[in-house]
């Protein structure tokens, strides 16, 4: 031991231990002030990188701004491929979906809207397609904006990912070569959904007309997707999940007639006392969600199981009639729009709404522009059953206290119904003229003024 340490060791055992008391309470304070030090100088050392790099990927304006514009028209193209598809390729054959830019454009604009609240714009010349991503960052009261820019071109079987640049910072050629392929192969060897579906792509092209996706269809793909979900990857949480349970258990276990018909606002009544009940310690919107599929899967006679395999031993569904202002059809398309709405917007709901009446007035009964007035009511519903909190609760509190059919769908008896196409262009020419758009204002007023709205 050396003896400047004896020495102060000695020279402590003689001080007063009120002093003793205040030198330790110095040096831990000395100790204590440097780890304030520090940890200020780290931290404020990580908001400076932080700012830095938000500064370098972000920007104060979009480098998009255009409408989300989802029509009838893009619902025709969808559907057009998906029934080429179901009516000419037969499991072990190779088959083309040919989508055009402007509905590549379209779809990607209309997804980012829907999950981001941002835009896109997709645009493809020749062989060659550049992808510009606008995302909103919500920072207190200021927004700013993350702009990204994709530039794919054609390779041997998928498009090659050229380069990558986040506002004016771009990424290193060696990090996109070398990363964004070990990260597409990642997700496509750990999520089943990617997997099951890769392995039937064959080849995508890209060309000035848009893209092609070349795909071998393998029979029972779908049914194997279920069984992987069931498996180990379910489509909705555990939670959701017994959101739906409850609303299932509750529409299962009603006592009614098979052959006399309850009317749509007698069966949302027990549905959405439920929501308000489990709403007083949960989520409001995601309740409203929950009640508003089941009715809608109920009402339409789907099977649960089909769309998610976990449910498979859940009590099996009552068979049942649902009327809203006594007729079966109206009761459906309400449903069906509200759940379109709740799961995604009313954009979306509009336009498979229009899309169908139009198919209708081609090969089916006519267009009827009373079923336009169920569809536009149950979208009106989904949209406010999840607009914000408050709007769900009253929804709530609306259809709880108990409402008549007549406070869902507005007047419809009036309306021009069993259009066939001839006779709808000769009334109305198409859906953009002013006779036409009137009368569709008209719906819209008369549903504003429902007692649900109110």
């Amino acid at each position: 031991m050396s003896l400047l340490l004896l020495s102060w060791i000695l020279w402590l055992s003689f001080l007063p231990s009120w002093l003793l008391w205040a030198i330790s309470i110095l040096a831990v304070n000395s100790v204590v002030q440097k780890l304030i030090r520090t940890a200020t100088l780290i931290f404020f050392s990580l908001l400076l990188i932080l700012g830095t790099v938000l500064f370098l990927v972000t920007d104060s304006e979009p480098a998009i701004r255009k409408d989300v514009d989802i029509t009838h028209a893009h619902i025709d193209r969808i559907k057009q491929i998906f029934d080429n598809h179901r009516n000419h390729i037969y499991p072990g054959e190779l088959g083309t979906a040919k989508i055009a830019s402007e509905d590549v454009d379209t779809t990607l604009n209309y997804l980012t809207y829907l999950f981001t609240k941002g835009n896109a714009q997709v645009q493809i010349t020749g062989q060659h397609a550049q992808i510009h991503l606008s995302i909103p960052l919500s920072m207190g009261t200021t927004t700013i904006f993350l702009n990204l820019e994709a530039n794919f071109i054609e390779a041997e079987s998928f498009p090659f990912l050229q380069s990558i640049k986040i506002s004016h910072f771009q990424l290193p050629t060696f990090l996109v070569a070398k990363i964004f392929p070990k990260l597409a192969q990642w997700l496509i060897s750990n999520i089943p959904e990617i997997q099951l579906a890769f392995s039937a792509l064959q080849q995508v092209r890209i060309s000035s007309s848009g893209i092609d996706i070349v795909y071998r269809w393998q029979g029972g793909l779908f049914d194997r997707l279920n069984k992987t979900l069931a498996m180990g990857l379910p489509l909705v949480n555990k939670q959701e999940l017994d959101r739906f349970y409850r609303y299932h258990l509750i529409l299962t276990n009603l006592t009614l007639s098979k052959s006399k018909p309850i009317s749509l606002s007698q069966l949302l009544i027990p549905v959405m006392r439920l929501a308000s009940e489990q709403s007083a310690k949960g989520n409001a919107i995601e309740e409203n969600r929950a009640a508003i599929l089941m009715t809608s899967l109920h009402i339409l006679g789907i099977s649960l199981k089909t769309l998610f395999p976990e449910t498979a031993n859940w009590p099996k569904q009552q068979k049942y009639r649902v009327t809203l202002d006594g007729r079966e059809d109206f009761a459906k398309h309400f449903m069906l729009s509200a759940t379109i709405t709740a799961y995604s917007d009313t954009k979306l709901s509009d336009a498979i709404g229009l899309y169908k009446e139009i198919e209708d007035s081609r090969s089916g009964s006519g267009f009827s522009f009373n079923d336009i007035a169920a569809d536009r009511a149950g979208t009106k519903f989904g949209e406010k059953a999840i607009e914000n909190h408050i709007s769900a609760l009253k929804i709530q509190n609306k259809l709880s206290s108990g409402l008549d059919d007549t406070d869902l769908m507005p007047a419809w008896l009036d309306l021009p119904e069993f259009l066939t196409e001839a006779a709808f262009k000769e009334r109305f020419g198409d859906i953009n003229t002013p006779s036409y758009l009137q009368l569709v204002d008209k719906i819209e007023q008369r549903i504003a003024n429902l007692a649900i709205f109110h």
